[in-house]
């Protein structure tokens, strides 16, 4: 099944959640480490263009993603319960949110002065805007502290999905695994 049914995810939307993940979580990492890293060391320029390209390309999929979903049925929630059902929506929204607002914030970062983003040197995304040095700051700390919570949710995420799958017993880690008919 490519696209999603009633019953299941299909294979476009199991892609997108763990290509998104994966590239998620590894972005945490090389974030975190960049932190940590000394900026006048040999390596970090290399590791910094990585992360920017990465996220550049996670923001490209993100949309794509989010255009996917908004055109795409949704398959029927497992949870019977409004207020579980309430709060399986709305952690889904901040996860978008949330994963916008680190991506943009570093996309300001990157393009404070006008340079643009090499994407592996197969295309270059352009700066929209100079920022003075206060709103520079101000889009750091947001890159920095959004994807703490962002991290922070991502976990609940699969925390829930293991605790319906391991304990609940029912289909909802399944279905983002493997297309059901």
């Amino acid at each position: 099944m490519i696209r999603d049914s009633h019953n299941s995810f299909g294979i476009v939307s199991i892609l997108f959640h763990w290509l998104s993940a994966g590239l998620t979580l590894f972005l945490f990492g090389l974030g975190v480490y960049l932190t940590s890293y000394g900026y006048y060391s040999a390596d970090y320029l290399q590791y910094a263009h990585l992360h920017y390209a990465l996220g550049m390309i996670l923001l490209g999929l993100l949309s794509l993603r989010l255009l996917w979903r908004l055109t795409s049925k949704t398959p029927t929630s497992l949870v019977t319960s409004l207020p579980k059902r309430i709060g399986i929506s709305l952690s889904k929204f901040l996860l978008y949110v949330f994963l916008f607002t680190v991506l943009v914030s570093g996309y300001f970062i990157c393009t404070a002065e006008g340079q643009s983003i090499n994407v592996f040197g197969l295309f270059q995304i352009p700066s929209v805007m100079l920022l003075e040095t206060d709103q520079v700051n101000l889009a750091g700390l947001t890159h920095k502290y959004v994807a703490w919570v962002l991290f922070g949710l991502v976990i609940v995420h699969a925390g829930a999905a293991l605790v319906h799958h391991f304990f609940i017993r029912d289909r909802t880690l399944a279905r983002m695994l493997k297309p059901q008919k």
